[in-house]
C-alpha cells in the first residue's frame, strides 16, 4: 500500500468519466494493485466497452454496472409515472414540487393511444384549481394576519390547492441512478401495461445509451414481474361517506410479542455492543439533533397499514428504506378537505362539486382501462399502502416529516405511525422526536 489519499476520480482535466470508463476502472481496481490513477492513464474507451461486454454481458457481473452513476431527467411525466421512477431504492431523486409552482392543464399527460377526451375531463379540475388558487391564497392570509403575497401564504395555498390536481398531471424528475437499476428500471417499463410507462422505458433506453451503450444488455420488457392490484382486505370498519385518513398496524397478530422484542433488542446490545439497557439509554438521551437512530433498531420492524390523500402519498412515498406495497388509485375510498378550505364555506362547496364531479366519470365514459382512468383521480383521493419499515427507519420517517414546515396531511400520518409504534414499544420509542401536529404549521 502507498501512502494515504483521498481523490474523486477524474480525467486529466479534472472532468468526470465517462459511465463505461468510470464503471470500468472501479472494477479493475478489485483485481489491481495500481492506484485508480494509474489503471485510468492506461485504460481506452474501447478497452471499457470491451471489459463491460465480457464481465456484465456475457458474465452477468451486474455489481459492475453499479459503478456507474448517471443523472436522468424524466420531463413531462405523469406523477403517476414519477411514483414508479422514484421506487428504486438506491436512486437519487429531486421531483417537482406542488409548493411554489402553480400548475396547468397544458401539463397533463395524455398516454400515448389514450383517448383526448381524458384531458378534457381533466381540464375540470384545473379549471377548479385555478379558481380556486387566489381564493385560498386570501383566506390563507386572513388565516394567518400575513401579506398574500408572502412566501409562506403562496406555499400554503398551493398546499390547499394541490388536492384538485389529477394523478396524471405533469411533473419533472431528475434521478442519479447505477446503471444496473437503469437497466432494471428500463425492463420493469418496457413491460408494463401502462402505455406511458411502455413509452418511458424506450425513451430511457434510448437515453442511456448515448453514454454508456456497453452497459446496456439485456433490456428486454420485463413481463414476469408482479403487479400489485390490492393491500389486502379492506376493515369493516372504514366508511367512504365519511372518507378519513388512518394508520393502523399490518396484521399485528404475525408480530412477535413486545416482550420478546425488547428483551431481544437488551440482548443485542450485550451481546454485539458490550453495552447495558441503562447505559444506550444514556447514549440515546444525549443524541445529536441530525444523528439517525442507532443499528440496533435496525432488528425491530412493523407494517403500517395506511390510508391517505395521494398528496401525501407522493411525499411519503420518497421514503425508500423501507418496502413498499401500493395499491392502484381508485375512487371508492372517497376524499379528504384540506383544512384551510374547510373554513370557509362557500371554498368548500366549490372544492367539493369539482371532487364530486368525478361521480360523472362512467357517464362521460372517458375510459375504462384501470390504468388510464387513474391519471384523471385527484391528489385528494385517499390511497391505500403498506409501509414495512424498521424502527432506524421510523425515527427517520416521524422525526423528519412531522416538523411543523411539512405538509399537514403527511405529518399527521407520520405522527399516528409514531403513537402506534410508541404505544407497542414505549420504551424504544421514547427517544424518538417526534412533534404533534397540532395546527397546519410553517411553511418553508
Amino acid at each position: 500500500m502507498g501512502k494515504t489519499d483521498v481523490f474523486c476520480l477524474t480525467n486529466s482535466e479534472g472532468n468526470l468519466l465517462p459511465p463505461a470508463v468510470q464503471a470500468t476502472v472501479l472494477a479493475k481496481y478489485s483485481r489491481s494493485p495500481q492506484s485508480a490513477r494509474e489503471i485510468l492513464a492506461k485504460l481506452t474507451a474501447e478497452d471499457a466497452d470491451k471489459f463491460q461486454e465480457k464481465w456484465v454481458g456475457q458474465y452477468g457481473h451486474n455489481s459492475v454496472a453499479e459503478l456507474s452513476n448517471v443523472p436522468i431527467c424524466f420531463e413531462g411525466i405523469s406523477i403517476m409515472a414519477s411514483k414508479l421512477i422514484e421506487s428504486w431504492q438506491r436512486g437519487g431523486y429531486s421531483e417537482k414540487s406542488t409548493r411554489y409552482q402553480e400548475f396547468n392543464r397544458d401539463s397533463f399527460v395524455i398516454p400515448p393511444g389514450a383517448p383526448p377526451t381524458m384531458k378534457e375531463f381533466a381540464s375540470r379540475l384545473y379549471s377548479a384549481y385555478e379558481s380556486l388558487l387566489p381564493k385560498v391564497t386570501r383566506r390563507v392570509a386572513e388565516l394567518t394576519g400575513e401579506d398574500p403575497e408572502k412566501r409562506t401564504v403562496k406555499a400554503r395555498a398551493f398546499d390547499n390547492a394541490r388536492y384538485l390536481l389529477p394523478a396524471g398531471t405533469g411533473t419533472n424528475v431528475a434521478a442519479v441512478l447505477n446503471m444496473r437499476d437503469i437497466r432494471d428500471m428500463i425492463t420493469t417499463l418496457k413491460g408494463h401495461q401502462n402505455p406511458e410507462f411502455r413509452d418511458l422505458g424506450k425513451r430511457l433506453y434510448d437515453a442511456a445509451y448515448q453514454v454508456c451503450p456497453a452497459l446496456l444488455k439485456h433490456t428486454e420488457p420485463d413481463r414476469f414481474r408482479l403487479r400489485i392490484r390490492s393491500a389486502g382486505p379492506i376493515d369493516n370498519e372504514f366508511d367512504p361517506s365519511n372518507p378519513t385518513p388512518y394508520v393502523k398496524i399490518d396484521r399485528p397478530h404475525l408480530l412477535p410479542e413486545p416482550e420478546l422484542e425488547q428483551s431481544s433488542f437488551e440482548s443485542l446490545l450485550a451481546r454485539r455492543y458490550g453495552m447495558s439497557l441503562d447505559a444506550f439509554a444514556k447514549l440515546m438521551e444525549g443524541r445529536p439533533e441530525y444523528a439517525e437512530a442507532p443499528e440496533p433498531f435496525k432488528t425491530i420492524q412493523v407494517s403500517f397499514e395506511v390510508m391517505m390523500d395521494y398528496g401525501a402519498f407522493r411525499d411519503l412515498q420518497r421514503h425508500r428504506r423501507c418496502e413498499q406495497y401500493v395499491e392502484p388509485l381508485r375512487l371508492d375510498y372517497g376524499y379528504v378537505v384540506p383544512d384551510d378550505i374547510r373554513t370557509d364555506a362557500a371554498l368548500e362547496a366549490e372544492y367539493r362539486a369539482a371532487m364530486d364531479a368525478m361521480d360523472a366519470y362512467d357517464e362521460d365514459t372517458v375510459v375504462h382501462d384501470p390504468d388510464l382512468m387513474q391519471y384523471m383521480i385527484p391528489l385528494g383521493y385517499l390511497h391505500r399502502s403498506i409501509f414495512q419499515v424498521d424502527l432506524k427507519e421510523l425515527y427517520y420517517i416521524v422525526e423528519l416529516r412531522t416538523k411543523p414546515q411539512g405538509h399537514i396531511s403527511y405529518r399527521r400520518i407520520a405522527y399516528e405511525m409514531y403513537k402506534l409504534a410508541k404505544e407497542r414499544w414505549p420504551m424504544l420509542m421514547e427517544w424518538c422526536r417526534a412533534v404533534e401536529p397540532t395546527a397546519v404549521g410553517v411553511h418553508c
